[in-house]
């Protein structure tokens, strides 16, 4: 009996429910049920198509203000940038300006020409060309053209060209005792006849007589008038005339299309003084780059976010230096333009010491060195006396470049204090908008010891620190080629420093500045000052030559006038200062560009006890203006914008932008913030709808099969108006 039990405990008893059956069982489904599924299914679909339209709408909003922004900045592509020079003398030479800057004299004014101006016929009767840095020395090699607008060999016999050929040697000023020849040939430039000489500078009377440099001349007679060629090496270059082979080969020679009388005593004046300054605004005296996409629109929002912080800087000075209260060199003139970036938002500037320094040491060193390779070694011979450097302190096996050097440093070890200057001036400008100052009267007014009246959005800018000299490079670098500027007022836009500790070769790489090929080209308009925005990759970092910094080399273009701009790594960091472009291609060896590190800026910075603190609320509400912008939140980028232009009225781009957002918000563009809430509280609802509504027409098809069964095996009647429930018993599944 207990054994009974005991299955009769184990075994399970199926379980059973009661169901209550109602007349609408008997269909298989119920029209208000598939009706809540299909508006639920509705709904869904009607919000997904809501969610994928905003996302559309900020798509090619974003897309539309993409293009809008782009196209504040211009980007410099690979396109060529040759410049024709025509004169009415009836001679056109051309150079492509990423590889030479150049000015021009108009014999019928005197005045200097550079840039797009050389694109307008003139009678130009000098024409001036020069490079950038070759084989890291800091020298640079000047071409100079003379047309000789006189009637000597007008209608006459022309003369040999070797009794001539001295004539180009002086059109740069070069004594014709202080060379020797080295070679003469006749060749053809344009089937015109020309005799090149090769020149080996030997300076007389002087300490290191051994320093020596070498000048190609050309001279011929086209149409009667002569026509000079000097090409001035500097000291220590060889094979100069390589560089300027494409020049030559464009030169071409035409009938002359007016002839001018013989000018005034004014205007000859304004000749010589165009001449002898030492460059012009597009010559400065050291060639240096005085001057992809790593991720979407990097490239764009990067010039969009930090273009406002990036300013063109002026430099333009005259002065008269003593050493030892001795007269040493009057009338030194000097102009530039480069580039530089807000390091902090109470008017710090980052940017190259040779952009923005006018250090009397560097320019009587300078100086020495440009007389000593004009064949004049008084200078220097001076300035090494002062030194107190004597011929049994020069070692006699130093090679030519090791004693080059060790003349220089021991001529920047000169103390400061034996060095001064008076009847001077500097015009060290920025230009905190697209408004340029004008560059004729900028030379004019620091020729006449004036100061550039400052402007609202042109600020006179004044030299914190720098460690820059101007004759480096020679046997490695001793400075680094960082200056810091500031100007007055405050809440300036700011960039982002980084570091080059974690930048890879093959990175990507953006540089920002204001390269004179990119507005000087004779294609754009020339007023407006834009920043241009190159970009390329990081092709390696190394060591700079003589010291522990570092630089990175790149292939994104660093134009001259480049020079003290911000190199920003792929994360919008700026990771350097663009510096050097290494211009080989003269020689086949191409062009390459160097941007120093930015850490020689912080030294600089710490050195100099300057705090660089780059938050700024001008730059943190245009950066939310920015990113609104971006996202198609144009009524919101309105507001960031406002208060960027009462915190910074210079901002240029600003109203454009403003103007940009109006527009797109009256084409209803404008995305409001996503109504997240909204969207969730609705969300559910549809689906707890659709599961309702699942819910219920499995119930109903559940229920009806049941009744079929029921009815099959008669448990149940068939329902009539009479009948409206009916209970039955069914097992329940488990």
């Amino acid at each position: 009996m207990n054994d009974n039990l005991s299955k009769l405990k184990h075994t399970k008893v199926p379980k059973i429910k009661t169901v209550t059956l109602h007349r609408h069982h008997v269909k298989a489904y119920r029209k208000r049920h598939i009706g809540l599924l299909m508006i639920s299914l509705l709904a869904l679909f009607v919000l997904i198509i809501a969610i994928v339209q905003y996302r559309y709408q900020i798509t090619s909003s974003f897309i539309s203000g993409r293009d809008f922004i782009s196209g504040l900045f211009s980007n410099d592509s690979n396109k060529s940038y040759d410049i024709k020079i025509h004169s009415t003398f009836g001679f056109d030479i051309s150079f492509d300006q990423k590889q030479f800057y150049a000015s021009a004299i108009d014999y019928k004014t005197g005045n200097i020409f550079l840039g797009n101006q050389l694109g307008e016929n003139r009678a130009y009767s000098v024409v001036r060309i020069a490079t950038n840095w070759i084989n890291y020395k800091s020298n640079q090699s000047v071409f100079t053209l003379t047309y000789h607008n006189d009637d000597t060999y007008l209608n006459k016999p022309a003369p040999k060209l070797e009794s001539i050929q001295n004539l180009a040697l002086k059109d740069i000023n070069i004594n014709e005792s202080s060379v020797i020849n080295q070679s003469t040939k006749s060749l053809t430039i344009d089937n015109q006849k020309f005799l090149k000489t090769t020149w080996k500078l030997e300076v007389k009377n002087s300490l290191i007589p051994r320093l020596s440099g070498q000048i190609i001349t050309y001279v011929g007679i086209v149409n009667g008038q002569l026509i000079t060629i000097a090409i001035d090496g500097g000291i220590n270059q060889t094979n100069v005339d390589t560089t300027y082979q494409d020049v030559i080969s464009s030169l071409k020679f035409g009938s002359k299309e007016q002839a001018y009388i013989i000018q005034s005593s004014k205007v000859a004046t304004n000749l010589t003084s165009s001449r002898t300054l030492i460059d012009t605004l597009m010559f400065s005296s050291i060639a240096s780059a005085a001057s992809s996409n790593s991720a979407p629109n990097i490239q764009e929002k990067t010039a969009a976010l930090y273009g406002p912080a990036v300013v063109k800087i002026y430099n333009a000075y005259c002065m008269d230096i003593s050493i030892n209260n001795r007269p040493y060199v009057h009338n030194v003139c000097d102009a530039s333009f480069g580039s530089g970036f807000f390091i902090d938002r109470y008017g710090y500037i980052a940017t190259n010491g040779h952009v923005a320094t006018a250090d009397p040491k560097s320019i009587a060193i300078q100086f020495a060195f440009s007389s000593y390779s004009d064949g004049d070694s008084q200078y220097l011979n001076y300035l090494l006396s002062v030194a107190g450097v004597k011929e049994s302190d020069i070692p006699s096996g130093a090679s030519q470049t090791e004693l080059l050097a060790l003349v220089i440093d021991k001529l920047y070890k000169i103390p400061d204090s034996k060095i001064s200057i008076k009847n001077n001036v500097n015009n060290l400008l920025v230009c905190l908008t697209d408004k340029q100052p004008d560059t004729q009267k900028l030379i004019d007014d620091t020729n006449k010891r004036i100061e550039y009246t400052e402007q609202n959005s042109i600020k006179r800018a004044k030299l914190i620190s720098s460690n820059y000299l101007a004759l480096d490079g020679i046997a490695g670098f001793r400075a680094s080629d960082v200056a810091i500027i500031k100007v007055g007022g405050t809440d300036y836009p700011t960039t982002k420093l980084g570091s080059i500790d974690n930048v890879r070769q093959g990175a990507e790489l953006m540089i920002l500045g204001f390269p004179g090929i990119a507005t000087d080209n004779g294609i754009v308009e020339s007023s407006v000052n834009t920043a241009t925005l190159t970009m390329g990759k990081v092709s390696s970092i190394k060591n700079v030559s003589g010291s522990n910094s570092m630089v990175i080399e790149t292939d994104a273009t660093i134009g001259h006038g480049n020079s003290g701009g911000p190199a920003f790594g792929d994360n919008g960091d700026v990771i350097g200062i663009a510096t050097y472009t290494v211009d080989g291609s003269g020689k086949g060896d191409g062009v390459f560009n160097y941007i120093r590190d930015i850490k020689d800026l912080i030294r600089l910075a710490d050195k100099s006890s300057v705090s660089v603190n780059t938050e700024s609320p001008t730059q943190d509400e245009w950066q939310k203006g920015i990113d609104n912008f971006y996202s198609s939140h144009y009524s919101k980028a309105v507001d960031n914008f406002r208060k960027v232009k009462e915190l910074y009225p210079y901002q240029s781009k600003v109203g454009e932008f403003i103007q940009s957002a109006n527009k797109r918000i009256q084409n209803g563009e404008d995305v409001q913030d996503f109504p997240t809430v909204i969207v969730s509280i609705v969300s559910v609802i549809i689906l707890s709808g659709i599961g309702l509504a699942v819910f219920l027409i499995v119930r109903q098809k559940k229920h009806h099969e049941i009744y079929k069964d029921k009815l099959s095996t008669g448990d149940i009647e068939a329902f009539t108006p009479e009948i409206k429930a009916q209970h039955v018993v069914v097992p329940h599944k488990q």
